[in-house]
């Protein structure tokens, strides 16, 4: 089966995949019920079902069209739901939610454009690897220590968002770089090979 010119294959990673969208109804719903602990163990799976995906489909040679597509989908979808779950109880976390949600929404798009024009997919970069630990890190801590932390040590908890804003814009120009890159190639016609004359 294809979409959006990405031939669908069923493996481990993939199916992690598949399990951290399915997450998100899971984490949003215990969140906003106040079930703080239950929706901390859910963020924790999801974040470690992400490192292991990654793991075994390098490891293990399963990193497909489809894999590259689902993982940083996942991504997207969990960052944003959690970071505008986190904003309805804390709401000095607005900006953030603004800058995920632009950043994510335009990369989606960005893939999308280049999956319509039939340029293979490229996994996840060393930045955006890291945009994504300190965003699971952040939002952990957050999830289950803001009040203390904004009691005894507030320092820690702008200090952990900055940083996760810095990176969140790193990983936006290195994308955007790439898209621009990506796109140029698919549009520039391939230079005609010269023969010699005898």
């Amino acid at each position: 089966m294809q979409i959006l010119n990405v031939e669908w294959k069923w493996n481990i990673p993939n199916a992690l995949s598949v399990l951290r969208i399915a997450l998100i109804p899971a984490f949003v719903t215990l969140y906003l019920l106040g079930q703080d602990w239950w929706a901390f163990g859910v963020l924790l799976v999801s974040g470690l079902t992400d490192a292991v995906d990654g793991f075994v489909a390098r490891r293990f040679n399963m990193i497909t069209d489809c894999g590259k597509l689902l993982d940083p989908l996942s991504d997207k979808l969990t960052q944003v739901a959690v970071v505008i779950c986190l904003t309805t109880r804390y709401t000095e976390l607005l900006p953030l939610t603004v800058l995920c949600f632009v950043k994510e929404s335009a990369q989606a798009i960005g893939g999308i454009l280049l999956l319509r024009k039939k340029v293979q997919a490229q996994g996840a970069k060393w930045f955006g690897k890291v945009s994504t630990v300190l965003f699971y890190v952040t939002m952990l801590v957050i999830v289950l220590w803001h009040d203390e932390l904004s009691a005894s040590a507030p320092w820690v908890l702008y200090a952990l968002v900055a940083l996760v804003a810095v990176f969140m814009l790193l990983a936006f120009a290195g994308y955007l770089r790439m898209f621009i890159e990506m796109r140029r190639d698919a549009v520039e016609p391939t230079a005609p090979i010269e023969t010699e004359k005898g």
